[in-house]
């Protein structure tokens, strides 16, 4: 008999990190989930990050990566940037369309940082987000931060920027330090929705259980739709497996250094040890030479 939750796209293992999305409610709404612990995983283990640091951070990749599911072409790319006063200071994650991200944060350790307090190393800021998807100029919008919840956050800014009456709960669960699961739903009206809509949703979301308890309990991403929809007539759409990836190589971090001015390349280049470069999102490091650099001119 065919596994009722599984959708074209997924891995073969539904332990792994992965993206669901679905409709329902006849077409009036929009239904996604993802597991996203191997994407946190990696995240704390590349930065180094105290508990409240990888929530937060987990909680941003999460939703980052939720809310680029409409991107369709190999080359568009969002980014999503917090800049706020807490002591986190703020995150950037960037997202393409085959759902693999990469991010960091302004500062990755909070001092006495020992339980995850999210909206505490959040404080309050602004959300931006900018989409790259093949127009003249990318676009995008920002809103202030609602609560440094990161979830609630992303919920005003798709109403506030975008026009779309959305739930998401994000999740991220800590075990002595480690990360034990993390992930996120995100529900969202269609065009033609009227008050049943509504009604429905609100009473679906009242006291919902959070994300990381039914990760918790072994149910997938589909499952954790069909828990929130309790919609017999929904149907899956598509699938897709997502990672924490990030491109960057030496001849983009060329690339880079090429954009500096000439005289700026020529005091590169006198210092004979060469330059070290270092990627912000991964902490992939290049050496270039001095004749490297001079190459460049």
């Amino acid at each position: 008999m065919a596994d009722p939750y599984f959708v074209e796209g997924m891995p073969t293992d539904p332990s792994k990190d992965h993206f669901v999305k679905a409709k329902a409610l006849g077409g009036f709404a929009k239904a996604c989930a993802i597991r996203s612990t191997e994407i946190v995983r990696t995240a704390q283990q590349l930065h180094g990050t105290s508990p409240s640091v990888t929530a937060a951070l987990g909680r941003f990749m999460t939703g980052s990566l939720l809310i680029s599911e409409n991107m369709k072409n190999d080359t568009d790319t969002q980014t999503t940037i917090i800049k706020s006063d807490g002591p986190i200071r703020g995150m950037t994650c960037v997202c393409d369309s085959s759902f693999h991200c990469r991010a960091y944060p302004v500062n990755s350790s909070i001092e006495g940082d020992t339980e995850p307090h999210v909206k505490a190393a959040v404080g309050m800021g602004t959300l931006s987000v900018i989409r790259d998807i093949g127009m003249r100029e990318p676009y995008g919008g920002q809103v202030e931060l609602k609560t440094g919840g990161i979830g609630e956050d992303f919920t005003y800014y798709l109403m506030a920027s975008e026009q779309t009456p959305t739930i998401m709960a994000l999740g991220v669960l800590m075990e002595e330090g480690k990360v034990k699961h993390a992930g996120g739903l995100m529900v969202q009206l269609m065009p033609g929705y009227g008050e049943e809509e509504i009604s429905y949703l609100e009473k679906r979301a009242n006291g919902f259980p959070d994300v990381t308890y039914f990760l918790d309990e072994g149910f997938s991403p589909a499952q954790l739709i069909d828990l929130f929809m309790g919609d017999p007539e929904m149907e899956y759409i598509e699938a897709s497996e997502t990672s924490f990836l990030c491109p960057c190589s030496k001849d983009k971090m060329a690339a880079g250094l090429m954009t500096l001015s000439r005289k700026d390349l020529e005091e590169l280049a006198g210092d004979s040890k060469g330059i070290d470069t270092e990627c912000r999102f991964c902490n992939g490091k290049y050496h270039f030479t001095p004749e490297e650099i001079r190459a460049m001119l």
